[in-house]
């Protein structure tokens, strides 16, 4: 080993011998109160009862000094397990009330049961509370009567009343959907408004994880990272604490020591605490000898490793809400008995690494530190602004050679902008009307939307819409042609606080025509302009031939007769012209016949090329595509089938063989309007190295 790491090993091992009276005051403790839905729809949403295994996994994770209580409501509210400190008697208690939780309630009394949760908050006051964490499982609405309209109102106060209210006095609402019938909305703007967070389950198993989640944002841990289940230990650490998620009818969970030493549930031992159910294993380790230990099971995603130590990571708090294009800075340092560390031969063995990442693997920031550390120790890292909505996972990881630390933290990137696409019929026309609603915190003023508009015809167009009225932007289309349409969008400009930013919109999609359309007739439509123009041509010879015009108008239809060309050199007086004799009216009559038969003929060919053509066109972007087996089907759309199977809150991402939108005037204006491909989400200009 070098010598610089001896040394600082050596000051690593006198910082963790200085004793625990030294230490600085602790942090608050954590405040949990769940708020759970009994009501009788549960009995189809749940009918396993998956709360009550969830709920016990939270009770036993609850860390002793944190305080925490349940509440169960349907039409009324009830105190099930008390709210108090969290001890072993409180845990034994809370075990046994867990068993009670059913689904026997009527109605849905949501805000009734927050205010229930909240009991204390006539005690506090605005900005000086102490931070608390209520989590609130619901499979429905908010439905506290009959009447529909008495439920509606209700809904409105939780909404625009209660929720910021609450989230004034320092509590935060975190909210669960139990079931596809849950008005998802309402528990989005519940969460949103209180900075909680907001997560669907469907299961069992997406009931845990979005416990644990939410679990990990309320009660923050100290926390190692697993590698191929192996994992580091050392010597500042008195504890620790393996939450092992199985996979079904995997084999048993083993757990290795450094030195060999197998741990199994059935092992009996004074350092060890092991509780197993089918779903889950866990470990409590205490006293563990330094080195690496390993987990031996199939590990499934939210199993995680928490200690107890001396040598802790600190993250000052993060919000888990922001929007589009805000910049996510974080702020840590590392802290022992004496405060922060600051000792560069400490501080110079990190390897500190920050990433943020998002429902698609292609949705990843990284950052890592560059250049000597802060002499005070206090780090900050900045990422940069996410272009997408959508749910996103930070995870900071600290490699100080002989130890490990950990941490993560979920958050919710909303758009700046509401996005709609309706359709129109107006007689035998289809129109479909586009509008963009920027929210308050854009600077309408300041603010373009582009749109690239593109069918699978071929035919594509770029856009910059004019705003309607402040922060509303509108466009209308009205399709002619069958085919798939794609309508990609992005934002740019600042925030009303002067932040640039820039978004991509949701893409919209339509097909023209659909059923109950009126239907494009491109062969009535040739022949109806070729007959307007037949009738103008015989109105005009007639008039000539009555001599109310000195000849007839040059025709633009073309019946092969030869030209004539005067090769006499013009002498020097012009000579008068005799007036022409009319055309006799039978061969005019004759003549418009042949024309109109051969214009007949003619568009009857020119609409077997186009549709004939049609039936076998492929575009540019196409190539492997089968034509399809409708001819009055629209061509298709390379990739729209996998694009419209992206979730709703998620990206679109083009496919990279599409040719790119047409270029307008120059090239700079062209990357004004697409200045980065769909596929990239970050925009990272910074000069500094940190992302400072």
């Amino acid at each position: 080993m070098k010598t610089g790491c001896r040394a600082a090993l050596l000051i690593l091992g006198l910082v963790l011998l200085v004793p625990l009276s030294a230490q600085e005051p602790q942090t608050e403790q954590a405040d949990i109160r769940l708020v759970v839905d009994i009501s009788g729809s549960m009995k189809r949403t749940d009918p396993d009862n998956l709360r009550r295994p969830a709920l016990s996994l939270l009770v036993r994770l609850l860390p002793p000094g944190a305080r925490a209580g349940v509440w169960t409501f349907g039409q009324e509210v009830n105190a099930l397990i008390p709210h108090r400190e969290v001890d072993d008697r409180w845990k034994t208690g809370a075990l046994e009330r867990v068993g009670e939780i059913n689904s026997v309630a009527l109605y849905t009394h949501i805000g009734a049961a927050l205010e229930g949760a909240a009991y204390d908050r006539a005690e506090r006051s605005e900005g000086a509370a102490p931070r608390t964490d209520i989590i609130l499982l619901t499979d429905g609405v908010v439905d506290v009567s009959p009447d529909p309209r008495i439920s509606a109102r209700e809904q409105q106060r939780v909404v625009n009343e209660l929720v910021p209210q609450l989230h004034a006095l320092g509590y935060r609402i975190h909210t669960i959907g139990l079931s596809d019938e849950t008005d998802e909305a309402l528990l989005r703007d519940m969460a949103r408004g209180s900075d909680g967070l907001f997560s669907k389950a469907r299961n069992a198993e997406q009931l845990m994880d979005s416990l644990l989640q939410i679990f990990q944002q309320t009660v923050p841990a100290e926390r190692l990272p697993i590698t191929g289940g192996l994992f580091l230990i050392d010597d500042s650490i008195q504890e620790f604490t393996a939450l092992v998620r199985k996979a079904p009818d995997q084999d048993a969970t083993e757990l290795t020591s450094p030195d060999g030493l197998r741990y199994h549930a059935a092992s009996e031992r004074p350092d060890l605490h092991w509780y197993g159910t089918p779903d889950y294993d866990l470990i409590t380790v205490t006293d563990p000898s330094p080195g690496r230990w390993e987990i031996n099971a199939q590990l499934q995603p939210h199993s995680r490793l928490t200690i107890i130590s001396n040598l802790q990571l600190v993250v000052e708090p993060l919000v888990n809400n922001i929007n589009v294009g805000e910049p996510i800075p974080v702020n840590f340092y590392l802290k022992d008995q004496r405060g922060i560390v600051s000792n560069p031969a400490l501080l110079d063995l990190l390897t500190l690494t920050l990433e943020l990442s998002g429902t698609a693997e292609s949705e990843l920031a990284l950052k890592t530190w560059q250049g000597p550390p802060p002499e005070d120790g206090r780090y900050e890292l900045v990422l940069p602004a996410p272009r997408r909505p959508g749910d996103y996972e930070l995870r900071l990881t600290l490699d100080g050679k002989s130890f490990e630390r950990l941490f993560t933290h979920r958050m919710t990137v909303a758009s700046q902008f509401d996005v709609s696409l309706t359709k129109r019929l107006d007689g035998d026309n289809v129109h479909w009307d586009l509008m963009v609603d920027g929210k308050e915190t854009i600077n309408p003023g300041q603010t373009d939307v582009v749109v690239y508009i593109r069918h699978s015809g071929g035919h594509s167009e770029v856009l910059t819409l004019k705003a309607e009225s402040p922060g509303i932007w509108r466009h209308t289309l009205s399709p002619e042609e069958r085919a798939n349409y794609r309508i990609s969008l992005q934002a740019s400009g600042r925030t009303v606080d002067g932040r640039a930013f820039e978004e991509h919109l949701p893409t919209q999609y339509f097909t023209y025509p659909e059923e109950g359309d009126p239907q494009p007739d491109p062969l009535g439509d040739a022949i109806g302009s070729l007959r307007e123009e037949l009738d103008d041509s015989v109105a005009a010879a007639e008039r000539a031939r009555q001599g109310q015009d000195s000849e007839p108008p040059p025709s633009t239809l073309t019946l092969g007769q030869p030209s004539v060309v005067d090769t006499e050199p013009a002498g020097p007086e012009t000579a008068t012209a005799e007036p022409r004799e009319p055309a006799h009216p039978l061969l005019l009559a004759g003549s418009l016949v042949l024309a109109n038969g051969l214009l007949l003929v003619l568009a009857y060919f020119g609409y077997r090329a186009i549709m004939g053509g049609r039936k076998t066109q492929v575009l540019d972007d196409t190539d492997d595509e089968p034509a399809p087996s409708d001819t009055g089907a629209p061509p298709p759309m390379q990739q729209l089938e996998s694009e419209l199977e992206s979730p709703s809150d998620s990206p679109d991402t083009p496919a990279p063989t599409q040719p790119p939108p047409p270029k307008p005037a120059s090239a700079d204006e062209e990357e004004s309007l697409f200045p980065l491909g769909d596929d990239q989400l970050f925009d990272d200009n910074s000069d500094d190295p940190n992302g400072r």
